[in-house]
């Protein structure tokens, strides 16, 4: 993907108030009346604000300290700190001591992911998927992640499990875009991300968008290599960042 891709792509997704579908501009919801930190840290989350959702999330931790929602929250927000070793620290423990809790296994691989650690994150999402196997979203993530090993073959199995016309899940135009990075294909992609942004809307586009430039653009790992040698093969992309 070269500058002028990168740069349209992101105007498009993260700019373009201004070309909000119609849909998109509801009114707003109902007034939130739940004060408690908890909730507090996750509105703060939910809206990138992540130094007032980990000051909401240990308030939170303070009051009840055993609770797992929590302690899968705090981890996430420490993930968006780039606190990772005290994310995966936490995750880790949860994990352990409540027999593979699935939400802190999800935001494990999710840890990994960002890191670009993919070899194990493919590792956490294989045990998420054996326990709910046709969660779209994780299956999107795990196709990110195979990407990122190299391993097309598998990555194509996953991505032929996915439905293009999934009415609340846009994961199959995210993972189509994934698997032609390497190709060179510029249009391709774009086609794929325009689609979401068509049928879904500026606000579900955003929210899979991000995490498609963290793992393919923001890395810097945007020039990719030659796609593999059959015709049949699915394409390369960038390896891991060091």
């Amino acid at each position: 993907m070269n500058g002028n891709v990168r740069l349209w792509l992101a105007l498009l997704f993260l700019g373009c108030a201004a070309t909000l579908r119609a849909e998109d501009n509801l009114p707003p919801p109902p007034v939130d009346t739940d004060t408690s930190p908890y909730h507090l840290a996750l509105l703060a989350y939910k809206g990138d604000r992540y130094d007032d959702a980990l000051k909401a999330i240990n308030e939170a931790e303070k009051a009840n300290p055993d609770d797992l929602s929590t302690k899968i929250l705090k981890a996430r927000i420490l993930t968006e700190e780039h606190d990772y070793a005290a994310g995966e620290a936490l995750l880790q423990k949860v994990i352990a001591s409540n027999n593979g809790v699935y939400d802190a296994q999800i935001a494990l691989g999710d840890l990994y992911l960002r890191q670009h650690d993919f070899p194990d994150a493919v590792k956490i999402y294989n045990l998420c998927l054996a326990q709910k196997p046709n969660n779209p979203d994780l299956l999107l993530n795990l196709i990110y992640a195979l990407v990122g090993t190299g391993d097309y073959v598998t990555a194509g199995k996953y991505f032929s499990q996915l439905k293009p016309f999934d009415p609340d899940h846009p994961s199959y135009y995210f993972a189509k875009a994934a698997l032609a990075q390497s190709t060179g294909k510029a249009s391709e992609i774009d086609e794929d991300l325009e689609t979401v942004r068509t049928i879904y809307g500026i606000t579900t586009a955003n929210r899979y968008f991000k995490t498609y430039l963290q793992v393919f653009v923001v890395s810097g790992q945007s020039s990719a290599p030659a796609a593999p040698p059959s015709t049949n093969a699915l394409p390369a992309t960038p390896g891991k960042n060091p």
